[in-house]
């Protein structure tokens, strides 16, 4: 039995010692590498742009540098879709883009080549158009300078970052992966099955649910909404009413100037700094845990709301 082992333990070896030696014969390449594109199209008066990609992208909207409005889209991709591109018209106002490759069956393909998408989208008015949606699939995206009155962004699993948005609703969604938005003007929506949800700089409402993850929010000015699985809960320097709900994790408010909070958890400790702003009622219970908290100066009869099944409560 041990002959037998050490027999195979041999040719395993050298099996991968000749996988290794044909690698290096091919120069280590694997798979066939996919052909660079790169076009523009000049749309007319551009109003809505929808997206579907199996491609990692970044775009980009700007202010065009020749007053007209154009779509240009460059990277390495599969020949099929290529031919496609070349072969459409997109003319506006009204633009929808398919990204996706034709699916093909392989055995064993390796490619270490960037096939990241990137679209820059230049407009001649700097206002906001109809309406933008991007559909990744199972890939990650990186958006920069949207202006639409409605924006949709998501992916099954990939991270999507939004940065420098001015929009009326904007809405993130991933069943896997981590989303980001920061400098945001307008209502956002944030939906992640697995994976952090992370908000800086924002103005406006903003709702968030995630089911596994934690999530962090700095400078927003805006009403929110927050309700979590499990995780923690980490928000500051934020102005507004809220209502927060985590089942298992613990909430943390520093720096924030709200007159109604109502903030619930099942098993985890609640944070929050003292508010001198804050002229009302301090309504906290914990089933299970220690409550330390200044008076409620009474003043109002604004409420700050603090429930823990098993856990801590302290404003300090």
């Amino acid at each position: 039995m041990r002959r037998n082992t050490k027999k195979w333990s041999v040719v395993a070896i050298a099996l991968i010692i000749a996988g290794f030696a044909g690698m290096a014969y091919q120069g280590f390449k694997f798979g066939e590498e996919k052909p660079h594109f790169e076009q523009k199209w000049v749309v007319s008066d551009l109003q809505s742009l929808k997206v579907d990609s199996n491609y990692d992208m970044d775009v980009e909207f700007i202010e065009s540098p020749d007053g007209t409005d154009y779509i240009e889209l460059s990277g390495n991709m599969d020949q099929g879709l290529i031919d496609k591109l070349k072969n459409s018209s997109f003319t506006g106002p009204d633009v929808t883009m398919s990204l996706k490759e034709d699916f093909k069956l392989t055995f064993l393909s390796i490619n270490f080549q960037s096939s990241r998408q990137h679209m820059t989208v230049a407009l001649a008015d700097p206002g906001m158009i109809d309406r933008i949606k991007f559909n990744l699939l199972s890939n990650s995206g990186r958006f920069t300078g949207l202006r639409a009155k409605d924006i949709e962004l998501t992916t099954t699993s990939g991270n999507l970052t939004a940065t420098d948005v001015t929009t009326e609703h904007l809405r993130l969604k991933a069943t896997s992966g981590n989303l980001e938005a920061s400098d945001v003007q307008g209502e956002t929506e944030i939906k992640n099955g697995s994976g952090n949800i992370k908000v800086g700089n924002l103005e406006g409402k903003l709702a968030a649910h995630g089911t596994s993850g934690n999530l962090s929010f700095d400078g927003v000015n805006g009403s929110i909404e927050v309700g979590l699985t499990s995780g923690d809960i980490d928000i500051n320097n934020f102005t507004g009413d809220g209502s927060i709900k985590n089942q298992s994790g613990s909430v943390t408010l520093t720096g924030q100037r709200s007159d109604s909070l109502d903030i619930s958890v099942t098993s985890g400790d609640v944070r929050l700094s003292n508010d001198p702003g804050f002229q009302g009622i301090y309504d906290l219970k914990a089933t299970s845990g220690d409550v330390h908290a200044p008076d409620s100066p009474m003043v109002t009869k604004d409420v700050i709301k603090v429930r823990t099944t098993s856990g801590n409560i302290s404003i300090k």
